[in-house]
């Protein structure tokens, strides 16, 4: 907990004073360049911290793996590390003058916001879609809609970084042959991810024709939260009060909410969001 404060209010603070990593090309004197160069890639300390600090929360975590939440959140681990290390890459001043406005750069940021955007966003529709809707999204459709997004994703972004570093400048329509086959790669890749979005939002509308509704109880191994099945109002959503057991505290201390929570959901082998107890505690 405390290396992710750290790591967040260090980006915050160092992200204010990296914007001359985009203009390395407009003619910096070398004390600027220096500069901004060194703090780029100081920023990928809190970041590292930030990346290892999800890895040690998984591995403490009990969770089942063929959760497609926790599919996804490793996923989003694994996109924003790649795009990470590029950027280390890009921060060298040197290098960012023979890689500037290439493809390599292309692979860089949407590798690190824009995969990681969708990530987020597919993410919170699993968790938030059941409770709003009160209809259960299909385990097995989502297993395989992450599949085939992490194929197109990689597909489609990951021979960029060869097409720069081969030095095929972006925003051009014609190029040399050679990188045909690179590009084809791609095209295939950014197919394969569109037709990988429409497909999530067949799920939705999938589980809402289909009529499954939500079973059982909501929540993890660390919040109980005890919900109705069918949406009500916010203020009448909660059966009873949601009783959590506080993990960083000793054992068996007990807090009762009765304001806002947190809650996660859980896929069961019948692909219902539910949650089994064993000795009052969640298991996933």
């Amino acid at each position: 907990y405390l290396g992710m404060v750290f790591a967040m209010g260090s980006i915050v603070c160092l992200g204010s004073v990296v914007w001359g990593h985009h203009m390395f090309m407009v003619g910096f004197d070398l004390q600027t360049t220096v500069f901004f160069s060194s703090v780029t890639m100081i920023i990928g300390i809190p970041t590292g911290i930030k990346v290892f600090s999800w890895l040690y929360m998984l591995g403490g975590c009990r969770f089942r793996l063929r959760n497609p939440i926790v599919w996804w959140v490793v996923g989003f681990i694994f996109l924003f590390t790649v795009g990470g290390v590029t950027g280390v890459v890009l921060s060298a001043s040197v290098l960012d003058s023979l890689l500037h406005d290439t493809w390599f750069v292309v692979a860089h940021f949407h590798y690190v916001l824009s995969l990681g955007s969708y990530s987020s966003v597919v993410i919170y529709m699993l968790w938030s879609w059941p409770l709003v809707t009160g209809y259960t999204i299909s385990k097995f459709l989502i297993q395989g809609h992450w599949v085939s997004s992490m194929v197109g994703f990689n597909l489609c972004f990951f021979p960029m970084h060869f097409l720069g570093l081969f030095g095929l400048p972006r925003r051009v329509c014609s190029f040399d042959p050679c990188f045909v086959w690179l590009n084809s790669f791609s095209s295939w890749g950014a197919m394969i991810s569109v037709c990988s979005a429409f497909f999530f939002l067949f799920i939705l509308w999938e589980s809402v024709v289909s009529g499954r509704r939500v079973l059982g109880i909501w929540g993890d191994s660390l919040l109980s939260v005890h919900l109705k099945t069918v949406p009500f109002m916010h203020h009448e959503t909660f059966s009873k009060d949601p009783v959590t057991f506080f993990s960083y505290s000793r054992s068996g201390v007990c807090f009762n909410f009765g304001f806002s929570v947190f809650f996660s959901v859980v896929w069961d082998k019948a692909c219902d969001f539910i949650s089994r107890f064993n000795n009052g505690k969640g298991v996933i």
